[in-house]
């Protein structure tokens, strides 16, 4: 079998990516992997000076959402909030938030009523409060006005991929009086030696010059090129606890690692217990596999195998079997827009990270070269422990 890095290699050659940073850790210490490979940007073909370095910084997109609800669960380690109680003692925009019905007005739109039930943090980490991101490219809005629109139903009876966790990261201001990126650098990044985490990297020179570039794939069996598109804005207003975040992918290990390790230094047990634990509900799940039903979606939601059973937990998407050759079941996974696919598996303590910057996302290219990495990565693992 080839090794990671010929394969990597020649990827970058063949222009399927213009390059990677991956990084993967055991919890024992017996193995870590840490490796870029390519480009930092394909503006005028790339070259010597353009190479992707580990320190290379990466918009992480959905990535942010983890570490947005490990801050939210510090809040509730420390009894700022609970998981399960009505949260709009600290978000009353979301008071008398209405919801669509299945009549239609006049003019065709849904008839709207205000819901029933209440929206709790759970809810919002998990998916299933009925927020949706059907405003949310508006840059024209406020952070909250963007993430603000009616629920496609109502809150714990569904699942729908939305502005749930930017609340979240609301929530976490408002009880801190820091801005959610001050939380991160203080509660996040440095108990753990992380220093380029981010949401304006135009903000710091340093972080800036290192920030990579967003190459595009214009056809599906075509190479990627360059691309002036940033996706998403680099002087963005306002801390977005869903997508914002731009940090680099071996400094973003560390989260992964201290995770999985339950080393207690983000989250102690019961908390961490949360993060992982999958939400079981009949609905809820049903909601889950539909949307995983669309072979897009499905590629941005990590492009497991079809049919593959899983369910949505507080840090992400969780397998409920098997992968033969790669991660077992309960481990716990997720990815950002632009392919940054990660991994968490406590069973074998072992965590890794795939990170490019490559539009569109779901890009089957890639996801095939996350899925050999982590392939790889085990078998190195057990190699590491005198395994076969």
């Amino acid at each position: 079998m080839p090794s990671i890095e010929s394969t990597f290699e020649a990827a970058v050659a063949a222009r399927d990516i213009p390059g990677a940073v991956l990084a993967a850790s055991s919890t024992d210490g017996t193995y870590a992997y840490t490796k870029s490979f390519g480009f930092r940007s394909l503006k005028d073909g790339g070259g010597a000076s353009q190479r992707l370095e580990l320190d290379a910084l990466f918009w992480m997109g959905s990535c942010t959402k983890l570490m947005t609800s490990i801050a939210a669960l510090q809040c509730v380690e420390r009894g700022h909030f609970t998981l399960d109680e009505d949260v709009t003692r600290l978000l009353p925009e979301l008071k008398d938030i209405e919801v669509q019905t299945s009549s239609k007005d006049e003019t065709g739109a849904p008839v709207l009523v205000k819901a029933s039930k209440t929206i709790t943090l759970r809810h919002l980490l998990t998916h299933t409060s009925g927020l949706s991101y059907t405003k949310f490219g508006d840059l024209s809005l406020s952070l909250v006005d963007r993430c603000l629109a009616p629920l496609v139903f109502e809150p714990g009876e569904g699942f729908i991929y939305g502005t749930g966790v930017d609340f979240a990261g609301f929530m976490v201001e408002r009880v801190s009086g820091l801005s959610l990126e001050s939380y991160i650098h203080k509660h996040i990044a440095a108990p753990l030696g992380i220093t380029s985490v981010c949401f304006r990297p135009r903000s710091d020179p340093d972080m800036y010059r290192r920030l990579a570039d967003v190459s595009i794939r214009r056809d599906k069996s075509g190479p990627v090129e360059w691309t002036q598109q940033t996706i998403w804005p680099l002087d963005t207003v306002g801390d977005s606890g869903g997508s914002g975040a731009y940090a680099t992918i071996v400094e973003y290990q560390k989260i992964l690692h201290s995770i999985t390790r339950n080393d207690g230094v983000l989250l102690q047990s019961p908390m961490i217990d949360e993060l992982f634990r999958p939400e079981m509900d009949p609905v809820v799940r049903a909601g889950v596999m539909k949307a995983l039903e669309d072979e897009n979606r499905n590629n941005i939601y990590g492009g497991l195998p079809r049919g593959t059973q899983v369910a949505y937990a507080i840090g992400g998407m969780v397998v409920l079997e098997d992968l033969p050759g790669r991660r077992p079941k309960g481990t716990l996974h997720w990815g950002g827009l632009l392919n940054v696919f990660f991994w968490m598996d406590r069973t074998n303590g072992l965590s890794g990270i795939y990170g490019s910057q490559v539009f569109p996302a779901g890009d089957p290219k890639c996801l095939a070269l996350f899925a050999e990495f982590e392939r790889q990565t085990y078998e190195a693992q057990r190699a590491a422990k005198g395994g076969s």
